[in-house]
């Protein structure tokens, strides 16, 4: 039987047990099914734990079944508690459970008589996220993990500045999540109300309409179905641990420049190598999940750019024989792609060594250049959450009408609402490795509002595309554990991080920023409240001030490649605009 999404060759139908049981501690059955490969005796085992139908899970870009199993490996890709064919209860956050199946799991596929001990876990987002908490209960046959495009604990809280990703809680529960979960009530002769799966069908079929939804709580306020956005409004759902001291074994963390999960990825790959040296980074130009391709928004970055092309699936085969068959290779500890230079990179550490940081800074007149030599005129605008500033591309989902990657900005510039600043033609390219921050000196008329921002290239012909973005809230400025509401009046000094990215500005393009108060919907609307979070539908209008006067600053800080050694050889304006930090 040749499988779709595998180009690795044909897996013979008698090779694949199907919907083979694994019990867990409980007593409860889950499911899952045994990819074995060609040969007699024990081989290591690869396993996937998935919530959306295993049988989808085997042409997962970052690694297919296929092309394990053809390298030697067992593969075992499981339905997670609750879905599918598994048995037992699923709601929409269950990590504390989700830790203890994955343990039980690997233990038991590593007592198999066709595995040899060794068992290392593999997989995008959810799948991802499994193999973080499994590995924080330490079972004993986990020999190393490779999660790809996910998150725990608040790493991506952090990156998002406190704002809700509205387009990735209507994608997971209720594109992704939802349909199984009306199947298998229809299926126990137990339909939930004719309105629950009216709403499900429409926001599934009409994301925008959910996301456009005032109080936010009224999104899935559905009899029966899980109260996801609840608990998340309330901060009562259940967060995967961030316990990463526990994890002991070696990771491969992979993701995108487009990811959504891109920031927290780089976090926790940063945040383990002080445990270890054996856990390596990869990040190329993707976007979240299915869109690990060459063509990102409107951009096409090449054929190795692709993840079937550049050889992804390759990079997890050496990392597990590196570590579960102990392979002598030595592998990169950062691998990643430089956009705009269409180029593969290695380096020994994230951001790179060489890399440093440079400032350019907000002027009056839409100017990003040097510091002022004086007191220029603060920008002002208003901001209208009944009319926000619409989501065009970035760190998206592909959910609806939404597409991530760098897509065109220039109708934006045209909104009263969006700040423009430009820098002069660059002489000499200047080439991105690193984090990307916007420091905003800014007040508000209102207790809480939120401030975006954007990194642009901007072509000789004119395209303004996207490389990042990002948003505060600004109750959450001294962190997303702590809510402070603005001072009437006050010039408060706001930090958003634009996340990270690698990137080439070639000689003759120009720097640019956007500065606004909405993103939306990639993330909800701040009413101006400052009351609580998604449950007022009465929005209210802010006058916003950013200032660019000597006292208070605004600036945006770059991470550019350079050689220590020499001085800095690219300029963005004829009088130096970059100032080292």
């Amino acid at each position: 039987m040749s499988l779709p999404g595998t180009p690795h060759g044909e897996v013979r139908t008698e090779s694949i047990e199907r919907d083979v049981p694994t019990p867990m501690r409980d007593g409860v059955v889950l499911r899952a099914d045994v990819w074995h490969p060609a040969g007699d005796g024990p081989t290591p085992a690869l396993l996937y734990r998935a919530p959306y139908d295993k049988r989808r899970m085997a042409a997962l870009d970052v690694l297919p079944a296929a092309t394990a199993v053809e390298a030697g490996y067992t593969v075992v890709i499981q339905d997670t508690r609750g879905r599918f064919a598994s048995e037992g209860e699923w709601q929409p956050v269950m990590w504390r459970q989700e830790s203890l199946d994955t343990y039980d799991t690997v233990e038991w596929v590593a007592a198999q008589p066709w595995c040899d001990g060794a068992v290392g876990m593999v997989g995008p987002s959810y799948l991802g996220i499994v193999q973080w908490v499994g590995a924080m209960r330490q079972p004993p046959h986990l020999r190393a993990i490779a999660p790809a495009m996910c998150t725990v604990g608040d790493y991506d809280t952090r990156a998002t500045g406190g704002a809700l990703r509205l387009d990735q809680l209507i994608s997971w529960a209720v594109v992704l999540m939802a349909p199984d979960w009306l199947r298998r009530r229809v299926a126990a002769g137990d339909p939930p109300p004719r309105k629950t799966v009216e709403a499900i069908i429409e926001y599934a079929t009409r994301p925008r309409r959910a996301m456009e939804l005032l109080p936010l709580t009224d999104i899935l306020d559905v009899e029966e179905f899980p109260p996801l956005l609840r608990e998340v409004l309330s901060g009562t759902a259940e967060v995967p641990d961030a316990r990463i001291e526990r994890v002991r074994i070696p990771t491969l963390s992979v993701s995108g420049w487009y990811d959504i999960y891109s920031s927290a990825t780089i976090g926790l790959h940063q945040d383990m190598l002080p445990l270890s040296d054996h856990h390596h980074l990869i990040m190329g130009c993707w976007a979240h999940l299915g869109s690990l391709l060459s063509v990102q928004g409107e951009v096409n970055f090449g054929l190795t750019s692709a993840a079937r092309f550049g050889g992804l699936a390759e990079k997890h085969l050496a990392f597990f024989d590196r570590y579960l068959r102990d392979a002598a290779e030595d592998l990169p500890r950062v691998e990643y792609f430089l956009m705009g230079a269409q180029q593969w990179r290695t380096a020994p550490s994230w951001p790179p060594p060489e890399a440093v940081a440079r400032r350019w800074y907000l002027r009056h007149g839409g100017t990003l250049g040097p510091p002022p030599l004086q007191s220029e005129p603060a920008a002002h605008y208003r901001y209208d959450p009944a009319d926000p500033v619409p989501t065009h591309g970035g760190r998206v989902l592909n959910l609806g009408d939404l597409v991530p990657g760098p897509l065109a900005q220039n109708h934006l510039e045209q909104r009263p609402d969006v700040l423009v600043y430009t820098s002069d033609p660059l002489r000499e390219a200047v080439e991105l490795a690193g984090p990307v921050e916007l420091v905003l000196s800014a007040q508000s008329s209102a207790p809480d509002t939120d401030f975006t921002g954007k990194l642009i290239d901007v072509l000789p012909d004119g395209r303004a595309l996207l490389v990042a973005d990002g948003i505060m809230r600004a109750r959450y400025r001294e962190g997303v554990h702590r809510e402070r509401p603005l001072e009437p009046g006050v010039v408060h000094e706001l930090f958003l991080d634009l996340g990270h990215t690698a990137w080439r500005f070639a000689p003759g393009h120009r720097l640019r920023v956007h500065v606004s108060s909405s993103n939306f919907p990639q993330f909800d609307r701040n009413l101006n409240t400052g009351g609580p979070i998604g449950e007022e539908s009465v929005p209210v209008i802010a006058e916003q001030t950013l200032h660019h006067s000597l006292e208070h600053p605004s600036w945006l800080e770059l991470t550019v490649l350079e050689d220590p050694a020499t001085e800095p050889t690219t300029e963005p304006t004829t009088e130096g605009a970059e100032e080292p930090v």
